[in-house]
């Protein structure tokens, strides 16, 4: 599926923060794990990285670092993992 699809590196996703920052969030607080500053970046870098699809999105995001996904914002569980929102 996405054999071909680049990396990114974690010093490539700070600028987009401020932007994404800015949007407000139309989803009750209640029940929340991801911001949607995290969300929207992990959807930019996928997109960057080839991504054309939601099933492309949610697949970049499982096959992401985890060191990519805490500068992403991805919380980590409290089990130890961290994994990005699956559609």
């Amino acid at each position: 599926m996405l054999g071909n699809l680049g990396s990114l590196d974690v010093g490539q996703v700070a600028d987009l923060r401020p932007y994404f920052d800015s949007i407000p969030d139309p989803r009750s607080r209640r029940g929340r794990w991801y911001s949607l500053t995290s969300i929207l970046l992990v959807c930019a870098c996928a997109v960057v990285s080839g991504a054309k699809s939601i099933d492309e999105l949610a697949e970049w995001g499982a096959r992401a670092s985890g060191r990519l996904l805490a500068a992403l914002g991805i919380r980590r569980h409290l089990l130890g993992w961290r994994r990005t929102p699956r559609p």
